[in-house]
């Protein structure tokens, strides 16, 4: 087991330290334009990488479904990744990354309840425990009213982003394991063909910003990087596991924020944050 840990954390890391990046650069910028040329030049980066790893190792068989549920993935996921830079971006991160995360991985759980399954007890725990780390994480250091948790855009946008990526997941559950890496190609791929049209209806040119291109590129390498990483790591362990580590991708982007930008991290916050951890160990312990 040891080894499929070690490439989901380092996974973890790859996305952590990418999410971040791209809302520094969207903060540079100046401009929330810029946060969809960010993801659209990553995605190109990230789906060239992709098809290259696909030519080394093929899928051992296609099926149209997994075609149909990997493109909904991707319509999706184009529509998500520049608000989660955005996000990244109005910060604080100490708010969004968390909360994005904890509902990325509740969403899987609670949707299973439409189709006739029902949640088993750890499994409300964790999300008993994620909607009080929500509410310490949100609360900047203090117990947040009611009312300012549905008026919070932090908050709103971080559960936008969050039940997007969940579903994206619940929709790439639905290929087979023989198609390989060739879902999260076609989920690329969406993206590439979409993101420029945004791109090109917000700002009025196909071309991102060329203070964005830089960090687009690093960044499409280090997303297609964790992406093998956490592909890998599924191939060899527990996917419940594997999803657990890769969901406190944002507690690294939080962890760099502290250390480098000068973020604060308050004592409410940091036991927001060790509910989640919490949260995301139940969650974890329920697909096993």
């Amino acid at each position: 087991m040891a080894v499929p840990v070690i490439l989901a954390a380092l996974s973890a890391i790859g996305f952590g330290f990418g999410d971040l990046l791209g809302g520094v650069a969207t903060r540079r910028a100046g401009r929330s334009e810029s946060s969809i040329g960010l993801a659209m030049v990553a995605t190109m980066v990230g789906a060239f990488l992709v098809g290259l790893y696909l030519l080394v190792r093929p899928p051992e068989l296609v099926q149209t479904s997994d075609v149909v549920w990997s493109v909904a993935a991707g319509l999706l996921m184009a529509t998500t990744r520049p608000l989660v830079y955005l996000g990244m971006a109005r910060g604080p991160v100490a708010v969004f990354g968390p909360v994005f995360s904890l509902t990325m991985i509740a969403v899987p759980a609670i949707a299973s309840t439409f189709v006739g399954q029902s949640l088993v007890a750890v499994e409300v725990l964790g999300l008993v425990l994620a909607a009080v780390a929500v509410v310490l994480l949100s609360g900047e250091g203090s117990l947040p009213h009611p009312s300012r948790l549905l008026r919070s855009p932090v908050i709103g946008m971080a559960m936008i982003v969050g039940g997007n990526i969940g579903l994206c997941g619940v929709f790439l559950s639905q290929a087979a394991p023989e198609a390989g890496e060739l879902p999260v190609f076609l989920v690329l791929v969406s993206g590439v063909v979409v993101l420029p049209v945004f791109v090109r209806v917000r700002t009025g040119s196909f071309r991102p910003d060329k203070a964005i291109v830089g960090f687009g590129l690093v960044l499409g390498l280090s997303s297609a990087t964790a992406l093998a990483l956490s592909t890998a790591a599924y191939l060899r362990g527990s996917a419940a596991v594997v999803t657990a580590l890769i969901a406190l991708a944002p507690g690294v982007s939080v962890a760099i924020a502290w250390r480098f930008l000068g973020e604060r991290v308050l004592p409410l916050q940091v036991v927001g944050g060790l509910l989640a951890v919490a949260a995301v160990a139940a969650f974890a312990m329920a697909g096993n």
